[in-house]
């Protein structure tokens, strides 16, 4: 089931690739196979919402701190498909330029909450109280989301203007950065502290967690350039890369569905509970309580 689930999710997603290749060479006149594409894509993030949901079910949902973290991801990712469908009314009912900010940004900055959240949780299932004790943690925590705003600064916001009449246009333009650095530092704590906790059968899980996080902060700060100078067009590469941050978090969550079946399926085969691996017994104890 695992294997057809990730071959119908790439099977999707690169149909929709596919798509998005196919009207390039007439994005400029943003015509009808633009206003479809920016329409339908965010299904993926859908798609990808439902299989956390699943994921998060098999981890005890909100009665597991890693099924609580499935869960704020997947809303997460129900809150960017809200986001997007905002930002096709704008674009293709109202027929009018995108405001930033808009009512769409009210369910993208929820993402980023949300997201913040679910990490949170991620680097408690990996133990990251008592890790965080040790300095080298200590150092990862200070330095990682220092060193994403400090990109974030030299690549997107070195020349940005700041529109001080305009309040909430300036909370965005940091708050998005601010809040991403802090997920996206998060994850990588866990993903470190992973390999130790749980036998380390988490961390790919949570690789592609990180990488999807990625993806989600160099689209949204593409968005951000691009609309603060007017440069941004629908159906370019700043979709893509949306298009592929919800690729690589569906992916993710079936992941992490994957971990779970094995460990179950791993732990049917032992004949008694002490003969059971310290990782499976861990794993199946933070799934049930």
């Amino acid at each position: 089931m695992k294997n057809k689930l990730q071959i119908l999710i790439t099977l999707i997603f690169l149909a929709l690739v596919g798509w998005w290749f196919s009207f390039q060479s007439v994005v400029t006149q943003q015509g009808t196979q633009v206003q479809w594409f920016n329409s339908v894509y965010g299904v993926m993030a859908l798609i990808g919402a439902i299989i956390g949901f699943v994921a998060a079910q098999k981890w005890g949902g909100f009665k597991t701190v890693l099924g609580k973290s499935l869960m704020f991801f997947s809303l997460g990712l129900l809150a960017q498909e809200a986001g997007q469908l905002i930002y096709a009314y704008y674009n293709y009912v109202s027929k009018i330029q995108i405001p930033y900010p808009s009512y769409g940004d009210i369910a993208y900055f929820g993402s980023v909450l949300l997201y913040i959240i679910a990490a949170i949780y991620l680097t408690q299932v990996s133990g990251a109280k008592f890790a965080l004790k040790q300095r080298r943690y200590q150092l990862i925590a200070v330095l990682v989301p220092v060193v994403i705003l400090g990109i974030s600064y030299t690549v997107f916001l070195r020349h940005h203007q700041y529109d001080t009449s305009h309040p909430l246009t300036v909370f965005l333009d940091f708050g998005y950065p601010m809040g991403q650095a802090i997920y996206i530092s998060l994850a990588i704590t866990a993903y470190l502290l992973s390999r130790k906790q749980l036998g380390g059968v988490v961390k790919n899980g949570i690789l592609f967690i990180i990488v999807a996080l990625v993806i989600q902060y160099i689209a949204d700060f593409t968005f951000i350039y691009q609309s603060s100078r007017g440069t941004w067009l629908a159906g370019k590469s700043n979709d893509l890369m949306y298009l592929t941050a919800y690729f690589a978090m569906a992916t993710a969550m079936v992941k992490f569905i994957s971990i779970y079946n094995h460990l179950k399926d791993k732990t049917k085969n032992l004949k008694t509970d002490n003969e059971k691996p310290e990782a499976a017994k861990s794993v199946e104890a933070e799934a049930t309580t």
